[in-house]
């Protein structure tokens, strides 16, 4: 099939920035002509994205390159510098709709993720006669969190829409999208399985035998790594070599405070930028694995940690009841400091507990969210829109 992507933030690292880019290249191996049409990076951006674009054809607005199979055309978002800003800030649909119109015109399929540039996507599938295939992940509650009527009227239009959670597509439906068009897909680890945990040890001066806990994650308040901060005093008091680990990029409010700024202590490490290795050898190197989000459509990190065959600690919130099974491949705890200590000092306490949640949730993994199983489901949902989409032009036609 000819698929189009559209994304701000297309990269192998990040959240939903890796969804799509796992989404693309996955199909491209498989045969179909992919492309993406994204933002076009800042120098910052470019530095941790890590997307090779030399042999670029570079126009005034936007460029094209080729990279692991598929075709990216990176964008500069309308309204100059001060465009550019509120791009990577807000959700503020700034994608250049010519652009985008052109680099639709050959497609079967436009496929949004993350709902960026979600009004340019179905202005675009609209007038070119397409079927668009949304993956929204929204945070309902959450500010932006994609679940105002606006949004839902959004959603509605679209020929499919992709969930990475049972309970997620469930949401959609209570929300009037019509359930045959709402498919669970969920998603893959990023992550090969790494075993030189102790070169990481090595690396930032941790004991061998010193405990770790470990967050991988964009470094957002709502992802509960303030509160993981705040626990470590509480850690301390029963092991007190515990180091905390952190690694993930800046997200909207680290981008002017410093978090960490009142927490300066060795036992504390902060990494912004990692290489798949690294982040696989931190996994390795771990012990438990920590992200108490608020707010969450899945958490990649979860699945991360498992392929390691290590235990989780996770929020206790809808989606993530249906991700990690309490007290069987991990913890669910409210995102308050005195739990996510009691949570760490539990499994600290039981090597035996960690090993066999770390093994569960290994065998879950594969079971569930293998990528070869993923990706089936996302051309099953593909199958799906077409069909769909054609069944409501008829239908619109004749009205």
């Amino acid at each position: 099939m000819r698929l189009l992507f559209v994304k701000r933030g297309y990269a192998p690292i990040g959240g939903s920035e890796s969804l799509c880019f796992q989404f693309a290249t996955r199909l491209a191996q498989r045969g179909h002509d992919v492309r993406v049409v994204c933002a076009w990076p800042s120098e910052r951006e470019h530095a941790k994205w890590r997307l090779d674009h030399r042999g670029a054809r570079i126009y005034e607005d936007h460029r094209v390159f080729e990279h692991r199979g598929v075709e990216v055309v990176q964008v500069k978002p309308k309204g100059g510098f001060l465009g550019l800003a509120a791009d990577a800030t807000t959700l503020v649909d700034l994608m250049r709709s010519e652009i985008l119109d052109r680099y639709a015109a050959d497609r079967e399929i436009l496929h949004n993720v993350g709902r960026e540039y979600l009004d340019s996507t179905l202005e675009v599938a609209a007038e070119r006669g397409l079927p668009a295939v949304l993956t929204p992940l929204p945070h309902p509650g959450q500010f932006h969190g994609g679940d105002t009527r606006s949004d839902l009227a959004r959603y509605r239009r679209a020929a499919a829409i992709t969930t990475m959670t049972d309970w997620e597509r469930q949401w959609f439906i209570d929300h009037a999208v019509e359930r045959s068009r709402v498919i669970t897909t969920g998603m893959g680890p990023n992550v090969v399985r790494a075993r030189d945990g102790a070169s990481f040890r090595r690396a930032h001066g941790i004991p061998a035998d010193a405990p770790l806990v470990l967050y991988i994650g964009r470094k957002e308040r709502y992802k509960g790594y303030i509160q993981l901060l705040d626990a470590a005093e509480t850690v301390w008091q029963r092991y007190g070599d515990t180091r905390f680990v952190f690694i993930g990029i800046d997200g909207f409010y680290s981008t002017f405070f410093d978090d960490f700024a009142r927490y300066r202590d060795e036992r504390i490490v902060d990494i912004e930028c990692a290489t798949d290795q690294l982040k696989a050898d931190a996994l390795d190197a771990c012990d438990v694995f920590a992200m108490p989000s608020r707010h969450e459509t899945f958490g990649l990190g979860y699945l991360e940690a498992w392929a390691h065959e290590r235990p989780v600690i996770g929020g206790d919130i809808p989606p993530l009841r249906e991700v990690i099974a309490h007290g069987v491949d991990g913890l669910l705890v409210r995102q308050r400091p005195e739990e996510v200590a009691d949570a760490i000092v539990r499994l600290l306490d039981d090597p035996a507990l960690r090993a066999a949640m770390g093994r569960s949730g290994l065998a879950k993994v594969r079971q569930r969210w293998d990528w070869d199983r993923v990706i089936d489901r996302v051309e099953s949902a593909y199958q799906l829109a077409i069909p769909s989409f054609e069944v409501d032009e008829a239908s619109e036609a004749l009205a």
